[in-house]
């Protein structure tokens, strides 16, 4: 308001300002909004595709990393933009063949397999075996560990990921 109590009349420039300022927040606001909302579409594929893993009475997840999901995954500089992983403790000695189950079972098709064979000089005749692909455009890893041949218990984990090239 003026000094007569009339309010002043905005300058046009300053109007200018305002709205580009206005129109700036409306965008950015968008821009959030649908990043959010695609981060949340990416995490449900991802899981979807993990999912597929089926699991057995008596295992015991191993939460060890929250869902990552990016909109914008073109360059990862610090790991995937996008990883969905589960990993379990089986308390079930390796049986042979597991690793092809799994396989079969997210309908993976290996295009990398470390075949499920003790070493005895290596990791004291521990297993360390994973087989890698790719399922609808994501990276699927699947991998199977023990500490030897007298170890009841063996690790299963499966990782779903996107790196951006």
């Amino acid at each position: 308001m003026g000094v007569t109590g009339i309010p002043k009349r905005m300058s046009r420039g300053r109007k200018v300002w305002l709205a580009v300022v206005a129109a700036l927040a409306v965008c950015l606001t968008a821009f959030f909004i649908w990043t959010s909302w695609k981060s949340n579409q990416i995490i449900a594929e991802l899981k979807s595709i993990a999912d597929r893993l089926e699991t057995s009475p008596g295992w015991e997840n191993l939460d060890t990393q929250p869902p990552v999901a990016a909109a914008m995954c073109t360059t990862p500089l610090d790991g995937p933009c996008s990883q969905y992983a589960y990993r379990w403790a089986t308390h079930q000695a390796y049986q042979q063949g597991d690793l092809e189950k799994y396989i079969h079972q997210v309908s993976l098709v290996p295009q990398e397999l470390e075949k499920c064979e003790r070493n005895p000089r290596f990791n004291a005749g521990g297993l360390d075996c994973r087989a890698v692909g790719i399922i609808d455009g994501w990276n699927v890893r699947i991998s199977v560990h023990d500490y030897g041949p007298g170890d009841d218990n063996s690790t299963v984990q499966i990782v779903v990921n996107h790196y951006g090239y």
